[in-house]
């Protein structure tokens, strides 16, 4: 130990003085730790119901897991690349109401969708263009969007289908699910390589993540 003392009689020779700061710097720093602990236990006990609700929408229950035959929705929204499989699903399903995101390719077949489901007198919102379908935070304020438009119009149960699209454009209309509590679904199916389409004879819908109980506040 007396290798460490210097000539002052102080551990490294350093000055009185400045282990007195050290000192005081210590103590400084442990009371604005308190402080920080005991405000983010306030805030933590203030902010006690979004916080669970926040945790109960990033768990995935029943993920990959096909959906039941008669499980329905009041509307849904889909991710567009091509007309077939949003057609099979919504003649399957038979919501009441329907959004849609296209890009500018697939806008057509979007608008094909929206004709056919008009005629079987399903109201449809848009369809809406994701100008950047790289951006997947383009296509989740789309996605909320319609969440919320279509709920405002008395559709409380809204399902989201991502399976068209591309990849980031799917994923931004996932999170806006999870953020919303709806249901995320995917269709899978074989690929008619002759008539280069969807096989809609092999679809099943799948889901990716079940919307969680909402919470009524009741003991």
């Amino acid at each position: 130990m007396s290798a460490f003392l210097g000539i002052n009689g102080q551990l490294f020779g350093w000055s009185e003085s400045t282990w007195l700061w050290l000192d005081q710097f210590g103590i400084l720093l442990g009371d604005i730790t308190l402080i920080i602990g005991v405000l983010g236990g306030i805030w933590a006990f203030a902010q006690r119901d979004r916080i669970r609700r926040w945790l109960r929408l990033n768990r995935f229950p029943l993920s990959g897991r096909e959906t039941d035959p008669d499980e329905t929705w009041d509307a849904l929204i889909f991710t567009v690349s091509r007309d077939e499989i949003p057609q099979w699903v919504i003649d399957c399903k038979q919501p009441r109401a329907i959004g849609l995101l296209a890009t500018e390719e697939s806008h057509a077949d979007a608008e094909t969708v929206a004709n056919r489901a008009r005629a079987a007198d399903v109201t449809v919102i848009g369809p809406r263009r994701i100008d950047d379908p790289d951006d997947p935070a383009e296509a989740r304020e789309e996605t909320t969007r319609l969440i919320q438009r279509l709920r405002g119009m008395g559709h409380p149960r809204v399902g989201v289908d991502i399976t068209g699209g591309k990849t980031p454009m799917s994923i931004g209309a996932f999170i806006a699910a999870q953020e919303q509590g709806c249901d995320s679904l995917y269709v899978s199916s074989r690929y008619d390589r002759k008539l280069k389409r969807p096989d809609t004879g092999t679809a099943r819908i799948r889901r990716i993540a079940r919307a969680p109980v909402r919470d009524t506040g009741a003991a």
